[in-house]
Parts: structure tokens; C-alpha cells; sequence
């Protein structure tokens, strides 16, 4: 009797373990998410542009970039309005970016 409570165990943990690993993995909305392969393009485009300035600060290269049918959005801290405004121009003329959200914030 034991033995078969053992293995029926046994069994249910086996089908746990399969059932958990066939689930498909949550959905997060991340923040660098993109919805399509011209989107991916544009996103790596914009992550390039502002990764190549030399002029800008480490928290300036580390923005957030979302891009959504060709929208783009930034977030994360800059350290002044002349970087903001920098990357807000560099963002601009990335050939593709249909509409700008700047959501920077300066640091104080």
C-alpha cells in the first residue's frame, strides 16, 4: 500500500514536472519590447545612434528605447537638458522614426 502511494506519487510529481516545463512562458510587457521585425530594426537603429555619440554620458547611452509601428519612445535619466536635447535630435534623424516620445527626465 505504501509502495503504491510512493509511486502514484511519484507519477503525479513527473506530470507536474512536465506539465510546468510544456507552459509557455508568462508574457511581460518589457520595456525594450518591440511588435515586429521593422520595429526590431528601428529600435536597434535608434540603440546605435545614441550608443555611437561619444558625446553623450553613461546615463545618456543607457536610455530605454520602446518602438511601436515606427513610434518611438524614450525613457531614463540624462544628465542635463543639452543631452536630452542631443539625443532627442539624434533619435530624429534615424531614418524611419515616424513620431517621437521623449520621457526623459534630467537629473537634479
Amino acid at each position: 500500500m505504501r509502495l503504491r502511494m510512493m509511486a502514484g506519487l511519484a507519477i503525479w510529481v513527473a506530470g507536474q514536472a512536465l506539465a510546468f516545463q510544456a507552459a509557455p512562458a508568462p508574457t511581460h510587457q518589457a520595456a525594450s519590447q518591440v511588435h515586429s521585425s521593422a520595429d526590431a530594426q528601428l529600435q536597434a537603429s535608434v540603440r546605435r545612434a545614441i550608443a555611437n555619440d561619444a558625446l553623450l554620458s553613461d546615463a545618456g547611452h543607457r536610455v530605454v528605447v520602446i518602438v511601436s509601428d515606427s513610434a518611438v519612445v524614450l525613457r531614463g535619466r540624462v544628465q542635463d537638458d543639452a543631452e536630452k536635447s542631443r539625443i532627442d535630435m539624434l533619435v530624429r534623424s534615424v531614418s524611419g522614426v515616424k513620431e517621437l516620445t521623449d520621457e526623459l527626465d534630467v537629473k537634479q
